[in-house]
């Protein structure tokens, strides 16, 4: 009876993996990029929500959430992470599924020419779709045409592509099997419950010795000689050896994916995944706590460096100061400033300090005067608080 294959199911979840990769960049929530972090704005787009680079103790937990989830999975899935879902397995399983159909009908000269034209192909896609991360895609393509504008895009471009291009063609696995530090880093995460690929010790008599495994595995590895650091769990040996043991009475093959060494153990919690999985819950409460109870609107000043205070002709002072007002929302919205608290008299704001009007997701500068009138005793501090509508935003104390 035929057994079922893994080969089948890693290519799906792969397939999906590049759909997702490919057409990510394109969803959008309320007109917000889904997921996308916006060079040009300088702000990360998170499920749609804008994080700007001053809430920068939000972005700092996107970041942590992200290195502990990937933590968590090697704990629970080991390397299977290496096998299906790696983009530089997912990259050459691809470029091997694109090549297969056309080796054996074709003379080898045409064969290898077809080989560096899919890498090719495949690398600028990579470098198109890795733009399309960082800004708008539909803004990726017209950048790239005039080279007079966008030097560094096109040579950063360039040289992704041809980066892209050598790893198809000459590195390929080498780098998961000498250069890749994740197999050994792995080791240090494993749990009693890690999932992983492994020959049945109880069976191993069953074993004909066809080789099937050996041959049929990228890394060249032995898997019957137990854990080696090089296995990415692919389960090409899976499918290799029930293509041979399915042919006997039993119809059982000798390797597959378990918590433990022996068949039908199931997972276990151990405490590393669970040190993890607290980790990701608490980054998880406190990144939506943020996200709910962040303040709408950002408001720094500072004094005009490049100019001196000024005395008018009826013996006043005025001084030049900077105001930075932040829109987080989804909306334009007028601000206005003001001087609130117990300042001393005398003193009054001139210049744009009415009618703001900054658009949504953007910071404006507004540079305004601080006017000390001529028997007005300068204060020491002055309140300077940012007003939406009139509903008071935030309050910055200076010293004029």
């Amino acid at each position: 009876m035929p057994l079922p294959r893994i080969t089948h199911k890693r290519q799906l979840v792969q397939g999906l993996l590049i759909v997702t990769a490919l057409l990510m960049p394109f969803v959008t929530i309320t007109g917000n990029p889904f997921l996308r972090m916006d060079i040009a704005r300088m702000t990360l787009f998170l499920a749609g929500i804008p994080l700007r680079i001053d809430q920068f103790y939000l972005v700092l937990l996107v970041v942590l959430l992200g290195v502990v989830t990937f933590l968590l999975l090697t704990a629970v899935l080991g390397r299977v992470w290496c096998g299906w879902l790696c983009p530089q397995t997912v990259l050459n399983d691809l470029m091997d599924v694109v090549t297969r159909g056309f080796k054996s009908k074709l003379p080898v000269s045409v064969v290898r020419l077809l080989e560096h034209l899919s890498a090719l192909i495949i690398a600028k896609l990579v470098a198109f779709n890795m733009f399309c991360w960082f800004m708008p895609p539909g803004q990726v393509v017209p950048d790239l045409l005039h080279f007079s504008e966008h030097r560094f895009m096109v040579v950063t471009f360039l040289l992704m592509t041809l980066f892209g291009y050598l790893n198809l063609m000459l590195i390929k696995r080498s780098f998961c099997r000498g250069y890749c530090p994740y197999g050994r880093f792995q080791t240090a995460l494993m749990d009693v419950g890690t999932l992983n690929l492994s020959f049945l010790e109880e069976t191993r008599e069953r074993c004909v010795r066809c080789n099937a495994c050996v041959r049929s595995c990228p890394m060249g590895i032995d898997i019957r000689n137990g854990f080696q650091v090089e296995c990415i769990c692919c389960g090409r040996c899976i499918d290799a050896c029930r293509a041979v043991m399915e042919k006997k009475p039993d119809g059982l093959g000798l390797i597959g994916y378990r918590f433990g060494m022996v068949r039908g153990t199931r997972f276990r919690l151990g405490n590393i995944t669970a040190i993890l999985l607290f980790a990701m819950l608490l980054l998880i409460t406190g990144l939506i706590w943020g996200v709910l109870t962040r303040t709408q609107s950002a408001f720094a000043v500072q004094r005009v460096a490049t100019a001196d205070q000024r005395r008018l002709p009826d013996g006043s002072f005025a001084q030049p100061w900077r105001a930075i007002i932040g829109n987080r929302s989804q909306a334009t919205q007028m601000y206005s400033l003001r001087i609130t608290g117990d300042s001393a008299g005398g003193v009054e704001l001139l210049g744009q300090v009415h009618d703001i009007e900054v658009a949504a997701n953007q910071h404006r500068e507004v540079i305004f005067m601080i006017h000390i009138a001529k028997k007005a005793h300068p204060p020491g501090k002055l309140q300077l608080q940012l007003l939406l509508g009139d509903r008071p935003q935030a309050t910055v104390a200076i010293s004029p």
